[in-house]
């Protein structure tokens, strides 16, 4: 991996652990904390990869995302990243996230060069 795919390997790094106690007031934090991320997320993608001239897109259609990468379900989000104006992507981004009684856990699975 070249200096560079370890740069955007390392932009693209993102790790988001919320523990609490096992009670309603934490289950509905982290479905407030769920909600924005998620909402969030393709906006913080774009603007860390705005400087390197690179866009990402996160694949949204879970059988599309089965057949590139591998089996993808509700919790499994894909993302492309081009070159911009390229529709062929650089690298394929697996973020996984976990959503537990009183967890929630989001982050990079896999980094790869396409």
């Amino acid at each position: 991996m070249s200096s560079d795919d370890e740069r955007i390997k390392k932009l693209l790094g993102i790790k988001l652990l919320f523990e609490g106690p096992s009670d309603w007031t934490t289950r509905e934090y982290i479905e407030l904390i769920d909600e924005y991320f998620m909402e969030r997320l393709p906006v913080m993608l774009n603007n860390v990869l705005e400087p390197y001239g690179l866009e990402a897109s996160i694949i949204e259609d879970r059988n599309e995302c089965s057949l590139r990468i591998e089996p993808c379900d509700e919790n499994t989000f894909i993302v492309e990243i081009y070159m911009r104006g390229s529709n062929k992507p650089l690298y394929h981004v697996v973020y996984r996230r976990r959503i537990g009684e009183n967890t929630y856990e989001f982050y990079m699975k896999r980094f790869l060069i396409a």
